[in-house]
Formats: structure tokens, sequence, C-alpha cells
């Protein structure tokens, strides 16, 4: 006879909820009822659902990830690995994933996303300056981990590479390889890890005492194709500029197909180097020079801080920074 945890909970005179936590050995039911419980869970041979058991304790064990909305998502190297790592931790503490559409920077479509999917906490990703969804979450006391450090309340968890001292490593080592005309293609300037990249390139330049030209700094989107069209505009002043830092290893992508239609060689004519160390990045003619941006690692220590908050579990730190690592190959040329 196959029985379900209502069945068990009928038998007992008890709760769904009492009888899944007896069956983990759960220390608030008393001794007696739990070995009640027990004695019907052997006597049935029951093998416990955990959607079930998740459902009577009024969680759902599912863990909602918001990622950068089309054309980047999981189309995006860099995410892609993220999404891996959180699905790797998520699987071995029992939690399952649910990947909501979120359209690009609409506040009401993540609203309606909330309230329309139950989970019992969310990973969110490219923090916005003054971001208007932590105070949305905290209103609603839902547990929360940000992808990228938000710049803002303290209390806030989340998983980060150091995006200003990256960018820093990335033009500061193509200074001492003799660059001094350096361009860069940056991502939004309304995320955070767009505006510290910046900022990262500018510190590199103004230690170096290094003269700013303003026309070197193209914004873009964080995608190939964006990048494609913004090197374009770069490629006029080709003659003055020795180097270009591209804010991610996608944007260097579309950076390296503008200048090799334009007939411009990396590194002979240009040097390149970007940020990410996405695998693509080393199968590309030349291979691309870049700063590490631990993707794996992060989006499992993002699912570690998240089920401890979800579970009311002490936090060591609620804040972790990967320091980035300059990975040399190809893309950029010495000329000293």
């Amino acid at each position: 006879m196959e029985i379900k945890m209502s069945d068990i909970a009928e038998m007992a005179g008890v709760s769904k909820s009492t009888v899944s936590r007896a069956l983990k050995n759960d220390c608030r039911v008393k001794e007696e009822t739990k070995n009640n419980i027990l004695k019907i869970a052997r006597k049935y041979n029951y093998q416990p659902n955990k959607v079930a058991q998740a459902l009577a304790e009024k969680n759902t064990k599912i863990i909602a990830v918001i990622l950068p909305s089309a054309p980047r998502s999981v189309s995006d190297p860099f995410f892609l690995e993220f999404l891996h790592g959180v699905n790797n931790a998520a699987y071995q503490q029992g939690y399952s994933l649910t990947i909501p559409p979120v359209e690009k920077e609409n506040f009401a479509s993540f609203k309606e996303i909330n309230q329309k999917i139950n989970f019992d906490g969310v990973i969110l990703t490219e923090p916005q300056l003054n971001d208007p969804r932590i105070k949305y979450l905290q209103e609603n006391k839902t547990p929360f981990v940000f992808n990228g450090n938000p710049m803002a309340d303290r209390d806030i968890s989340w998983v980060d590479t150091d995006n200003q001292l990256g960018a820093y490593q990335a033009v500061d080592y193509l200074i001492k390889k003799g660059h001094k005309k350096i361009a860069t293609i940056t991502g939004p300037l309304n995320l955070v890890a767009g505006k510290y990249r910046l900022e990262g390139y500018l510190q590199a330049l103004k230690e170096n005492n290094l003269q700013l030209n303003e026309d070197w700094i193209i914004e873009s989107d964080f995608t190939e194709k964006g990048a494609h069209l913004a090197a374009k505009n770069l490629i006029k002043d080709y003659n003055e500029i020795s180097a270009v830092f591209a804010a991610n290893d996608l944007m260097a992508l579309g950076i390296i197909k503008s200048l090799k239609d334009a007939g411009i060689r990396i590194p002979e004519d240009l040097s390149l180097i970007a940020f990410d160390s996405i695998k693509m990045g080393e199968y590309i003619e030349p291979p691309l020079t870049t700063i590490k941006n631990t993707g794996l690692e992060k989006g499992e220590k993002a699912v570690e801080l998240l089920i401890k908050i979800i579970e009311n579990q002490d936090l060591a730190g609620k804040h972790i920074l990967y320091p980035p690592e300059l990975v040399v190959r190809d893309s950029v040329q010495d000329i000293n």
C-alpha cells in the first residue's frame, strides 16, 4: 500500500508539517510523537516526496535566478558559467531553480514575477546604481543575494569580483607594455559593473600620468553586437590609439570582428584586453588577454549565502569579494 504524507498525518493525528519535521529528526517534535510517526512510516515503507515535504513546511525549496534580459541572458557565456555554479550548489542542497523572464529595466515586470511565482529566495544579477529591487524585496521580506556589489545597504548579501581593481590591472598591464593612448568600450554606466570598470580604467590613466581623451570612452551594452557597432567609432581614430580595453570578453569578440572587417590586425596594429575570461576567449585568434572573473565559484557561493538566509543560519560574512586575476594570452603587443 502506497501512502502519502497526509495519510501519515491522519494516522498519527498531527499536521503534515509535523510529519515532515519528524522525518527530518527535527528536535522541535516531541520524542513520543516522532517515534509514532516513524513507526507508521516504516510500517508502510513510506518514501518522502521532496516537493510534498517543502509544501508541508510552507517552503518551496525553489530559488529564483534573475538573469539579464535578452539578448544576453544564458547566451552570455559568463552567465551560463554562473548559472552552472548556482545549479550545482542548489542541487546538492535539495533546491530547484526557476529562471523567470524579466524585461530589461522594467521594474513592473520584476514585481509581477515576484507576485506570480512562489520561491524561497532570489539571486539577482547586474545590480543597478540605486537598484529599486532592493527596497521592494526588503519590504516583502524576500531573502535575496546579488551577484555583484550593489553599492547600497551594508546589510545586503552579495558576491562579486573587484571590478575597479580588475579594470585597473588590465589598463595598467597595457601601460607597462608601452601603450599610452588607450581607448575603452564600456558596459552600461547605470550598472555597477559598468561604472566601476570605467573607474578602474580612469584610475590607471591618472596614476600613470596619461592624458584622458573623452572621445576614446564609448559606452556600449556588454553585448557582442553592441561592441561591434561601437568599435566602428574607434576605427577612424585607430592611427592615434594603440590599445583598447573592452569591459567584458563578449564585447571583445564584437570588437575583433569590427577590426578584422576593417583590415586592422590584433595585436600588430591594435592591442586588445578584456574582462571575464570566458572559455571562448582561449580559442579565438589571437587568444584574448583578459581578467579572470570566476562565474562558477560565484554562483556556488551565492547559493550558499542565500540558503543560510532562507534557513536562518548564521552568516560568517555577507560580502564575498574575489580578487581579479590577469590572464595573459596573445592579444596585447609589447611596444616598448
